[in-house]
């Protein structure tokens, strides 16, 4: 004779850095079935209400994180997130390396040195897709920072850096825009800006203002993890226009591996603050 059960859990919390005050998510879960023997119904709602509980202390879990999210989007507007593949979101790989950051420089100049970086990948892509240097006027996306730059303080250039005489100097073969890319184990997102062989090794590189070694290399060892590209080295390409040439040598490491562990480290105090 069938025995039938039907079994009912639950849970709810309060979580205090919810984007409502003291937000309070509340989930049940109920499932109905049927056993052989008397003898085997109370095993069964143990083991089905502990399953339930677990399935809705991870909704909870989850709502929890996103509720965290919005919090954090709302106190520190420089943060970026992005999608993992299950759909949740995850801090940048730049919002991570730069959360404790002092930037010693005005704000607004800081937005003027931003803007004319983007200017510079903005370039560097464009070629890269289509094969042509163009100026920055003709490059789709970058009217906000042309905008900033033309009426920032600073008057900074629009030109100057030479990332085609830089290709001549350090041929780099096998050029490829980076598209975005997730580590769900981590739980980061990042777009890195491309790959390369240089002297017959794959690599990924980093377009840079004024490099910053050890970050840098920190920024492409977490991309090259998250990556299906095959990564065997870093290089860090510095254009400006501080230089005659427009370019400095690349910075080049094999550290892969050494610059991950550090990154991982980063992202750790990154979850200790922010609890993402």
């Amino acid at each position: 004779m069938k025995h039938k059960i039907k079994v009912s859990s639950g849970f709810s919390g309060v979580i205090p850095t919810g984007s409502y005050q003291n937000s309070r998510p509340n989930f049940n879960a109920e499932v109905e079935f049927e056993v052989d023997t008397k003898e085997e119904v109370s095993l069964a709602v143990e083991t089905m209400q502990e399953e339930l509980y677990m399935i809705c202390r991870e909704k909870f879990n989850c709502v929890a994180e996103q509720e965290r999210i919005i919090k954090i989007k709302n106190d520190r507007k420089d943060f970026r997130f992005g999608k993992l593949s299950d759909g949740t979101e995850a801090p940048s790989v730049t919002s991570i390396l730069n959360y404790d950051t002092d930037f010693l420089i005005p704000e607004d100049d800081l937005k003027q040195y931003a803007s004319q970086g983007n200017i510079i990948h903005s370039q560097v892509a464009e070629y890269i897709k289509t094969g042509a240097w163009k100026l920055p006027k003709d490059i789709e996306g970058t009217t906000a920072d042309l905008f900033i730059l033309k009426s920032g303080s600073l008057q900074l250039s629009l030109d100057g850096w030479d990332f085609l005489a830089f290709l001549k100097k350090y041929p780099m073969e096998n050029l490829k825009n980076g598209e975005i890319v997730t580590n769900d184990k981590e739980r980061y997102v990042g777009l890195p800006d491309g790959y390369a062989t240089y002297n017959g090794v794959p690599s990924i590189f980093d377009v840079k203002r004024t490099p910053e070694k050890t970050k840098n290399f920190m920024q492409m060892a977490a991309y090259a993890k998250a990556s299906k590209e095959k990564v065997e080295q870093m290089i860090i390409i510095p254009l400006n226009d501080k230089t005659e040439q427009g370019f400095s040598k690349p910075i080049v490491s094999t550290d892969v591996d050494k610059y991950y562990e550090l990154f991982c480290y980063k992202r750790k105090e990154f979850r200790k603050i922010y609890g993402v």
